[in-house]
């Protein structure tokens, strides 16, 4: 299906220039963040974080003050890539920083021609991406989850994506991704996807390739609603009352 180009505000992203030189490595145990070794520090940040969680683990591995993890916070929203990085002990929180966007830069790099045939701006596919990244149970639902949301972008529906609303309410108590209320719902922001038609201003995490493929590649389908049930199973729906049975069905 051909996809519309959906313009998102531009980001003051520094795509491409990172000069820092990526140290990192594609294995890592998934049971712990930090390794310490006799040179450097392995540290694991995982997929659909945003960039104060990030921030958090290099400040808890590298003993960072608060000047360090604000520096760090200093890039664009979406491009600190989740990978295993060695770093240095001693490593500025800007390079440390700068690290994650060249790998960023290196990973993204070979899309951008793909989603340049399809009409689709890498600015809009990385805030999607980052959308799927948070909405989706594991990798295998990605696809369908990026295919309904094609569709609702499509046919200038609202996206209703409770990721965005976590995104803007921030951390409250409950960490930044606890569930959303009603009165969630109601805020007026530019990131309230229930408000709001089209995609928010920028991204809302930081994805991994698997979100990134999805976006490229989504699964064919022609529901407009989803939801996970409490096993995590995806169940979507073509109407909106289909839904509602949905939810009978699978969250009462």
């Amino acid at each position: 299906m051909k996809k519309i180009l959906f313009i998102v505000p531009v980001l003051f992203l520094q795509i491409f220039t990172a000069s820092a030189q990526t140290l990192s490595t594609s294995t890592a145990s998934t049971s712990t963040s930090t390794i310490s070794t006799s040179t450097y520090i392995r540290v694991l940040i995982p997929e659909g974080l945003r960039k104060e969680e990030i921030a958090k683990i290099f400040t808890k591995s590298l003993n960072w003050d608060k000047k360090q993890e604000k520096n760090f916070l200093s890039f664009n929203e979406g491009t600190y890539f989740p990978e295993t990085y060695l770093i240095p002990p001693n490593e500025v929180a800007t390079k440390t920083a700068q690290r994650l966007i060249s790998k960023f830069n290196e990973q993204l790099g070979p899309y951008l021609p793909l989603f340049n045939e399809q009409n689709v701006k890498w600015t809009t596919a990385l805030t999607l991406a980052s959308i799927v990244q948070r909405e989706a149970a594991n990798s295998q639902d990605m696809p369908i989850v990026a295919g309904i949301l094609w569709n609702r972008l499509n046919q200038k529906m609202q996206l209703n994506a409770d990721a965005t609303l976590q995104y803007l309410r921030g951390d409250t108590g409950n960490g930044y991704w606890a569930q959303v209320s009603v009165k969630d719902k109601k805020i007026k922001s530019p990131y309230n996807t229930y408000k709001n038609k089209g995609l928010p201003p920028h991204p809302i995490s930081n994805p991994g390739i698997s979100a990134i493929e999805a976006v490229l590649n989504p699964a064919t389908t022609t529901c407009l609603y989803y939801l996970h049930d409490k096993d995590h199973i995806i169940h979507c729906a073509n109407t909106y009352d289909e839904h509602l049975q949905n939810i009978e069905t699978y969250l009462k």
